[in-house]
Parts: structure tokens; C-alpha cells; sequence
């Protein structure tokens, strides 16, 4: 399980889209509230963020409290995109920088709030067939959300439509997952432009808690939990949610 937030609009530091906020990425690391599965988030944080075009990020295995770093980079950082991820393991003693939220592969950013029960021992290997084999090279790590975002990669390639492409990853999990938590968050960019999706989904599970906020400046942020005290819409279960050029989408998954 972990917490994760998005943010795509208007330009704005680091610090003020994730850590000035009434209940922040690291509220959300040591005091999470609707968090049913674990009680913190210790094991480790990522933050993705864009600058001229490009994904870049910022990961470590410390947990977010601990990190003084974050408080200089916090400040001198900022952009019109930003996700990141405070992560709890679900396998004890997984903990590193390849197995940290979130992960880029050219275009794509992704993270990831759940698990695949079983992953491991039954689910990797019948939903390896389903990568195309370009991708195999790129996993570093070994944790579930890294190999349903190659996943989600490869059914891209197939569909070539975002939407459809989680529809299908998501299809796929069901297939083989007795229980799953599969609340994701991606975007994709494509010259100047930068889209951003959500999921809330489970199998034979609750699914995680998902909220969105648009400000009147069409600025939208995804979390799992409400940053503060403004309306924030929550999310409905099994639903697909589109941002792309200020314009809101959701759809049944």
C-alpha cells in the first residue's frame, strides 16, 4: 500500500503543490487517514516531476520525514506536472531505489497505491507473457506495480489509446489476481502536451481511497487523500478518470 499524489496546471514549486498543504505528502506518510491497510508509509518516497519536456526524478528509501534534502530541493523545483508516491512495502525487506514510485520510461510516468496478492509466487510469471519483450530489459526491480506499468506499456502498444490500454491491463490482472488493489496513477506526454490518468479499482477487495480538486484556474490535483479542507471530489470505485487540455473524463473500468 502507499499514498500518492498528482498535480498538472499552472507552474508551481515543489513545496507548494506537495508539502505546504494541511495535510501533506508527509501527513500522509506517518498519519494517514484513510489508510486501511497499514498505518504508515516508511518505506521510502518519489517524486516525478516535469521540466522542458522531460520526466525527471527525485527518489529515496529514507522515509520522507527523515530526508532533509527534500526541504532544499522543495523550494528550487518547480513545474506544471508533479507525482509522487510515499510507499509502504508490501513484501518486508523489498526496500530500494528500483523498487521506489514513480517509474518513467520515455514518455510515460506511473505509480502505483495497492498490491497483487501472490504476485510472486503465482502472478508474475503468467502476466510476463503479456510484456512485449522489449520491455524486460528495463525492470529493475521486483516489486508488482513496476511490471504492470511495462503492463500497461505493451498494451498501450497494442491498442494505442491510454484509456483503452488501462482497460486492458486491468482486464488482464483479473484474469489471473484472486485480490488486487489497483489504484493507479499515470500520465503521457506528446510534444507539448501532457494528459494525466487515475484509477480506482480493486479486485475482491476495498478499493483505496481517491479524491480529485480543480481550482478555478483548472488546476487538478489526484491524491489519496484530501489535502485540505476544500471540496474535493472522491472518486468512485471501478472509474478511469482523463485530464487533458482542462477538460475532466471518467469512465467505468
Amino acid at each position: 500500500m502507499c499514498r500518492h499524489i498528482a498535480y498538472l496546471g499552472e507552474k508551481k514549486s515543489l513545496e507548494t503543490v506537495l508539502l505546504k498543504k494541511k495535510h501533506s505528502l508527509i501527513d500522509m506518510a506517518y498519519k494517514p487517514k484513510e489508510m486501511e491497510n497499514a498505518t504508515l508509509n516508511a518505506d521510502g518516497y518519489g517524486i516525478g516531476w516535469m521540466l522542458n519536456n522531460d520526466f525527471f526524478l527525485y527518489k529515496s528509501i529514507l522515509p520522507i520525514w527523515n530526508d532533509a534534502n527534500l526541504y532544499s530541493i522543495s523550494k528550487n523545483i518547480s513545474s506544471n506536472f508533479f507525482l509522487a508516491n510515499v510507499r509502504s512495502a508490501t513484501i518486508p525487506g523489498d526496500l530500494s531505489y528500483n523498487n521506489t514510485h514513480p517509474f518513467v520510461y520515455e514518455d510515460f510516468i506511473f505509480s502505483h497505491n495497492g498490491f497483487v496478492k501472490n504476485f510472486n509466487s503465482i502472478v508474475k510469471e503468467k502476466i510476463l507473457s503479456h510484456i512485449n519483450s522489449k520491455y524486460l530489459s528495463k525492470i529493475k526491480g521486483s516489486t508488482d506495480s513496476e511490471y504492470i506499468f511495462y503492463l500497461l506499456l505493451s498494451s498501450y502498444n497494442r491498442v494505442n489509446s491510454i484509456t483503452d490500454a488501462a482497460k486492458e491491463s486491468i482486464n488482464i490482472l483479473k484474469k489471473y489476481c484472486n485480490e488486487a488493489m489497483l489504484n493507479f496513477i499515470f500520465s503521457f506526454k506528446y510534444k507539448n502536451n501532457i494528459s494525466i490518468y487515475a484509477t480506482r479499482k480493486s479486485i475482491n477487495l476495498n478499493s483505496p481511497s481517491l479524491y480529485y480538486f480543480i481550482s478555478k484556474e483548472n488546476n487538478i490535483f489526484i491524491s489519496s487523500e484530501k489535502l485540505n479542507e476544500l471540496n474535493w471530489i472522491k472518486v468512485k470505485d471501478s472509474s478511469l478518470l482523463e485530464f487533458n487540455k482542462n477538460k475532466l473524463n471518467i469512465s467505468n473500468l
